[in-house]
């Protein structure tokens, strides 16, 4: 009887459970999130972690990032791979994506001479100078991420990416962490990363924003909020440093902006269920050169952690691989802009935004052609930035480009420095307008103070929309002292007075070069600034005519890795107006040209530069120069004779040549060739052996009188450096015919 009882107990609760057990909630899946921290180039090694996850599978649900990890972050939860971000590090040229300028190729022919040349350039704005929130505004960095996200332009909402992800920035006014989980997301990347002092700020929903690693440089809080239930954290800032570490200012700066988030992090990491720190020891935020090392010590890391991300793939396998792109998502993208829009633009009027760009409507447009038109306008030195959007019209490839820009004052002052062993030091300060009355109208002014000053200034008048065709005014002066040689020995040093005015036509013969036309006046005036036997003492006066063509298309100013530089130019002297007296070993004087058998007359100078670079590989460069200048119906001495010597090039009539001083040789004709290896050894650091030879003392009419004593021949080894202020050049080059060792430096610019 109690065997039956039970019996039918139990098959009731059997019955009772069975009907209920389908409405019992299912326990949910656990989810995983990743949170990628910020490091500057270090940020890399978040690569090599997830080839891990991409091998073995391992599904992520939610990701958060601050600066270079909401970079590596957001790729990742666009849809690319390990493999494809890794891809585009090892591609990406990083000291551009950093540069403060539009590449040199963007910019128009006839201001690539002074491109970049200052190391400051602050706007002015109704007589008051503006200073930048940053150093570096990060055009390249904007046009990058462009390319990088073409894919999800459309996507306003970051939980509809393929992983849901969130960046983090810092508020400048309040301190406190930003979340951003949706918006545009190029500003938003642009903005987790705004190094404080370096790049500027950007303005999202009225905050100032500036990089999140400010605030919370690893986010694990950030992606719990999100869902996660399970956190793998990647951490490559290693924390605040050491004291004994902090030996420059710039150090104990950096440090004081990481105290807040010194304090997030203990909250961070505790929250944190496998957490991975590679050993990056070696490197620092601004190692782009070791990009592939860095991601070697990811894998390291995350390899040394193997079987706890073994305990992950069991439980956050990914099912299938929808994650992953069918095709690699980093591939030109066309769209088709059927109309065109601007915002703003205040001061700038837009027919000559339209002229830059170059798109018409209708126009089939991948983002590399995007971006050059970006890079275009941006070399205009009009904007601040600029930016563009794309809306298309349903879900096809047509819709409205929308350009955005953040003007610049018309006006700006620039600061430069410069040193050379022939010159001394020198100040140099830039005053320039961008629209000078009239659109199209630029006009500067630029001083070098120091121990030999020089003076220029000028105007362009651009006679049309598109810059093609320029009316250009132009005076400069200079002062200086400059030695005579005899015998490659110092037998005499002058004081220099140098003032030059042109006015020339100028016509673009192609995206590189011009043509110019034009009349000039100059007047020099010359003083002996030492006894000698023999010694010159008034002035010249001259007008001329000349006819010149200038091509460019090095790929930067400094230590170009490729490209030509070409200028072919002659000039006619006319009229020329000599007051000159003379004085003799025996201490006699005369005016009396003839005496001295000088001859002041018409003459025609003809003058070549031709310099080529060819990249032979990623870090060798071979360079190729050739130079070459003669005076026809000529015979003024050193008066007005070329003059080889030197290794920059900035003075009236010079030839460069490794292995002699500025001045050493002068004489009415050279021709001067020269080759060389520029190896570039690590990052900006470069080493440049070079031979050359050079022909002087010729006439063009008995060429069959050259000689061995025509002849010098010439080696050095240029060592250099791009630093924050310029180039820094050291050179020691060798004469045979000298038998001398000859030191120069040369930091920064000079014009």
């Amino acid at each position: 009887m109690l065997k039956n009882f039970l019996l039918v107990v139990f098959l009731f609760v059997s019955v009772v459970c069975g009907v209920h057990g389908r409405n019992i909630p299912q326990q949910e899946p656990q989810k995983l999130g990743l949170t990628l921290s910020g490091g500057g180039a270090k940020g890399l090694a978040h690569i090599g972690v997830l080839h891990i996850l991409d091998s073995l599978g391992i599904r992520v649900d939610y990701i958060s990032g601050t600066s270079m990890g909401s970079i590596v972050g957001g790729m990742y939860a666009a849809g690319y791979s390990a493999r494809e971000i890794e891809e585009f590090a090892l591609s990406v040229n990083w000291g551009d994506v950093f540069s403060r300028r539009a590449g040199l190729e963007y910019t128009h022919p006839r201001r690539r001479e002074s491109f970049g040349r200052f190391i400051v350039n602050l706007p002015i704005q109704n007589g008051r100078l503006i200073l930048p929130s940053g150093a570096i505004e990060g055009q390249q960095l904007w046009n990058l991420l462009s390319d990088i996200f073409f894919h999800v332009r459309g996507v306003s909402d970051f939980n509809d990416l393929p992983i849901p992800f969130a960046a983090v920035a810092t508020d400048i006014e309040t301190g406190d962490a930003v979340v951003l989980r949706g918006g545009d997301i190029i500003t938003v990347l642009r903005a987790s990363m705004a190094i404080p002092s370096v790049f500027t700020t950007i303005n999202i929903d009225g905050r100032k924003l500036i990089d999140g690693g400010v605030a919370r440089n690893f986010p694990v809080q950030v992606v719990k909020e999100m869902g996660a239930d399970f956190v793998v954290g990647v951490n490559v800032a290693q924390g605040l440093r050491a004291a004994e570490e902090l030996r420059t200012p710039i150090d104990i700066l950096y440090q004081l902006g990481f105290f807040l988030d010194a304090r997030t992090f203990k909250e961070d990491r505790a929250l944190t269920d496998l957490y991975v720190e590679p050993d990056l020891r070696a490197f620092t935020a601004a190692s782009f050169g070791n990009v592939q090392q860095i991601i070697e010590q990811g894998k390291q890391a995350a390899r040394g952690q193997l079987p706890e991300f073994l305990a992950l793939q069991q439980q956050f396998s990914r099912k299938t691989d929808t994650l992953m792109a069918d095709e690699p998502l980093f591939v030109p993208r066309n769209l088709v802009a059927d109309s065109i829009a601007f915002t703003g633009l205040y001061k700038v009027r837009p027919w000559f935004v339209r002229n830059a760009i170059g798109i018409s409507y209708g126009d089939t447009l991948t983002t590399a052609q995007l971006n050059s038109a970006v890079n275009r306008l941006a070399a205009t030195d009009y904007f601040n930035r600029v930016t563009y959007t794309f809306e298309p019209h349903g879900n096809n490839a047509k819709g409205t480009l929308i350009f955005h820009f953040d003007e610049k004052p018309f006006g700006r002052l620039g600061a430069a420095i410069h040193y050379s062993s022939f010159t001394g030091v020198g100040l140099i300060g830039n005053l320039s307008t961008s629209k000078l009355f009239l659109y199209n109208t630029q006009a500067y002014v630029k001083a070098l103070v120091g121990e030999k000053p020089a003076l220029k200034a000028g105007i362009d008048a651009f006679l049309n929309d598109r810059q093609i065709t320029w009316v250009n005014l132009e005076g400069q002066a200079r002062h200086l002292v400059f030695p005579v040689y005899e015998d490659f020995e110092i037998a005499a040093e002058y004081k220099q007075s140098y003032l030059r005015t042109e006015l020339t036509l100028n016509h673009l013969t192609g995206p590189n070069s011009y043509l110019s036309l034009g009349t000039a006046w100059y007047y020099q005036s010359l003083s002996p600034n030492m006894r000698a036997a023999f010694s010159v003492r008034g002035h010249t006066r001259s007008n001329e005519l000349m006819l010149g063509w200038k091509h460019n298309s090095l790929n930067r100013q400094a230590f170009p890795q490729s490209g030509m530089r070409t200028r072919l130019a002659s000039h006619f002297f006319f009229n020329q107006k000599p007051s000159l007296t003379f004085r003799d070993p025996q201490g006699n004087q005369s005016s009396e040209l003839s005496d001295v058998d000088i001859r002041i007359s018409n003459y025609l100078q003809i003058f070549a530069n031709w310099e080529s670079f060819l990249r032979v590989s990623p870090r060798l460069t071979s360079f190729n120069q050739l130079q070459a200048g003669y005076n026809f119906f000529y015979d003024q001495q050193f008066i007005n004779n070329f003059n080889l010597g030197g290794t920059y090039p900035f003075l009236k009539n010079q030839i460069v040549f490794a292995g002699l001083n500025e001045y050493e040789v002068l004489s009415k004709g050279i021709v001067a060739g020269a080759m060389g290896w520029q190896y570039n050894v690590w990052d900006e650091f470069f080493l440049t052996p070079i031979v050359n030879a050079a022909l002087y003392n010729f006439e063009m009419d008995r060429l069959n009188e050259i000689g061995t004593d025509n002849f010098i021949l010439g080696a050095g080894m240029h060592i250099g450096f791009l630093s924050a202020i310029g180039p820094l050049q050291v050179s020691f080059a060798f004469s045979p015919q000298t038998h001398k060792i000859l030191a120069y430096i040369n930091l920064g610019w000079t014009f």
